[in-house]
């Protein structure tokens, strides 16, 4: 039994073996976070994807009786938390259902026109005897029926799909699992799901401003309770686009010209004391790549010329990062082409479509680079990091 708080119960599920979510692999796998809240009534926040109710309620039961169950607030109707509520239902009849506006919308959509359920419309609060369960609508973080329920009397803030990271523990709470690793799920959870949702997050902040927090429970991964302040300041570096002096350079290669342009780009960079990550997209997944690119300031696409376009890891990859829209990025591209060119001219298009400010060169060369080119590849690499340092 984990216990939050007194009468604030963790009663999810862990799914350690899942390792793509929505095409972001999940390395750590995740957790589905559902919460109890026992009172002179009985309140659940959120159930769990539907494979694992059988967990979720092993967890119940060794706290109370599931009949027993008055409430049930769905902060947010994407399957991995509304999966189970049907199933639910069919233990604790009784139960009200109270979403948001879109959120009641969604769940009849999902389980039937005549599904029962109540909008924070009519109940924008709900006393259940010592607690208070405060309901505001955070739409687009990360749908339009997202909402977070905030607990006064604990200070305790239950956001759904905010402040989360996809990381399967055995332990619950941030200060019982290695920092590095939290925030790096943190990072890459925020990049790959959240980051072009900035606006709405943004707004969701100030809806949030006044509210005394002591504690974060999100929907997955790890709960904020020994300092939770870290996760809202990195969320408003996010947010704000804030970035560090820092390049990616990120391609594929064919016959490694490509990739002889890449290693000096990045010896030009590394030469003026500027952190630079290189990274082969044959070999590194989008969703990884994207993560390291969040607090960047420059990305450097490469890729050789493939039927007078892009080398399709290159497509994929930039296709991915126009969804997820990267803020206050300066980036270039380069390549390689036998007989005919086209894809340092299509990257710079996609580049330009992702609203990266785009640098412009001459760093496309036939066949494999010369010495001579190599060492104008050096050299913009160096005045990339002259940018960066400055900007």
């Amino acid at each position: 039994m984990t216990q939050l708080k007194d009468g604030v119960y963790w009663v999810g599920a862990i799914d350690w073996n899942i390792r793509n979510f929505h095409g972001y692999l999940t390395h750590r796998g995740t957790t589905y976070n559902s919460y109890l809240i026992v009172d002179d009534k009985v309140a659940l926040v959120d159930t769990v994807k539907e494979h694992f109710f059988p967990e979720m309620m092993r967890r119940i039961r060794e706290i109370v009786d599931p009949k027993k169950i008055d409430y049930l607030i769905s902060n947010h109707t994407e399957p991995d938390h509304s999966g189970s509520i049907t199933k639910l239902l069919e233990v604790a009849p009784g139960v009200e259902v109270i979403a948001s506006d879109p959120g009641v919308r969604n769940l009849r959509a999902y389980y039937g026109e005549d599904f029962e359920a109540t909008s924070i419309k009519e109940k924008s609060s709900l006393n259940l005897g010592l607690k208070t369960l405060n309901f505001a609508a955070i739409p687009m973080v990360h749908w339009p029926d997202s909402m977070v329920t905030y607990i006064p009397e604990d200070r305790l803030l239950l956001p759904n799909d905010a402040f989360g990271q996809h990381l399967a523990s055995s332990k619950r709470f941030d200060d019982e699992v290695e920092q590095a690793v939290l925030m790096q799920e943190a990072t890459a959870y925020y990049a790959n799901i959240v980051m072009p949702l900035w606006m709405s997050v943004s707004r969701a902040f100030k809806a949030l401003e006044g509210l005394d927090i002591d504690m974060i429970a999100p929907s997955h991964g790890i709960i904020w309770r020994s300092n939770p302040g870290v996760i809202l300041e990195a969320y408003q570096r996010w947010v704000s686009g804030e970035s560090k002096p820092k390049v990616v350079v990120v391609y594929d290669t064919m016959w490694g010209s490509t990739e002889k342009v890449a290693e000096a780009l990045v010896e030009g960079v590394s030469s003026e004391g500027v952190t630079v990550q290189q990274y082969r997209l044959s070999e590194t997944h989008n969703s990884d790549v994207i993560a390291e690119i969040l607090e960047a300031r420059a990305v450097l696409v490469g890729s050789p010329t493939l039927n007078n376009g892009l080398f399709p890891s290159v497509a994929s990859f930039l296709t991915y990062m126009k969804g997820l829209k990267p803020k206050n990025k300066i980036g270039a591209a380069f390549g390689s082409y036998g007989w005919g060119g086209g894809a340092k001219r299509a990257a710079e298009t996609e580049i330009k479509a992702v609203g990266i400010e785009l640098i412009e060169n001459d760093l496309d060369y036939k066949f494999r680079p010369t010495d001579e080119e190599l060492e104008r590849a050096v050299e913009f690499g160096k005045g990339i990091a002259a940018r960066v340092k400055t900007s």
